[in-house]
């Protein structure tokens, strides 16, 4: 006996039926996705973050136990934009003197953050020296004023002077009162908004910047750390940037330095 093929078929109510169903699981699937990738790109950071503490603590040790300057005389640039900013002709950044340890350029984009989406830069601003890029080094600690210039950072610019006139020393490891809570590298300061970060890492900024546009995300809600023991840890950027919050870890004396803060 013939079937009639109709009889077999979907109707119309149950392809609806059908679709309905999979868009809901696939509704329910995409925070799921999304919390993965995340986890990944933080795990691809932190990662990175490590090989940059190795390099570090080796540089410190082969270097009179003192941390490597952010922009100061001394090896090729590697590719990294030495001879930037004017007055920082042949001067090398903090990057490239990690390159003998971690061989990667500040201009390549392996050596960043996989969750970053910002310009990756030679100095952004003629005359300036800091670059553009996911990784921040602690260049001063809490942001500094005119009027004390006192850098708390792990490794000052060659070219700068304190209060007496005399040029700034980096810092030896000897001299931190707390490695395992002062920062040394980590996800750079960068606004929702913003087209890409500083890699002059510090602490302090205006009122303002944090009552406008929240922070970029790069691997969820925290951003990632790299201490001066080795360790790398995750924390918010409302804290991390912060000093009410955070200062003590920007300074190599573990102090916050109110005094100091920008207003």
């Amino acid at each position: 006996m013939l079937h009639n093929g109709r009889e077999n078929a979907f109707t119309l109510i149950e392809l609806l039926v059908v679709i309905a169903i999979i868009a809901i699981l696939a509704a329910l699937l995409m925070p799921v996705l999304s919390a993965a990738k995340g986890y990944s790109r933080t795990v691809g950071c932190k990662n990175h973050l490590r090989q940059m503490g190795y390099a570090l603590q080796m540089y410190v040790h082969d270097n009179q136990d003192q941390y490597p300057r952010y922009l100061g005389p001394g090896g090729p640039s590697n590719g990294d934009a030495d001879g930037a900013g004017g007055r920082a002709v042949g001067l090398v950044y903090w990057s490239s003197k990690l390159f003998p340890y971690d061989s990667q350029n500040w201009t390549n984009r392996s050596f960043h953050c996989p969750g970053y989406v910002g310009a990756i830069t030679r100095p952004y601003i003629k005359g300036a020296i800091d670059r553009q890029g996911s990784y921040g080094y602690n260049i001063a600690g809490v942001c500094l004023t005119d009027a004390t210039n006192e850098y708390l950072g792990l490794g000052p610019v060659s070219f700068w002077k304190n209060a007496q006139g005399k040029f700034v020393s980096p810092i030896s490891a000897s001299q931190l009162s707390a490695p395992s809570q002062m920062l040394a590298i980590g996800d750079s300061f960068m606004k929702a908004g913003g087209a890409g970060a500083s890699d002059a890492w510090g602490c302090g900024t205006y009122a303002s910047e944090y009552a406008a546009e929240p922070f970029a995300p790069r691997h969820g809600k925290n951003y990632n750390v790299l201490l001066c023991d080795g360790h790398v840890s995750s924390i918010s950027p409302w804290i991390l940037f912060n000093p009410s919050n955070s200062a003590a870890m920007w300074n190599y004396d573990h102090q916050p330095h109110p005094e100091m803060w920008m207003q």
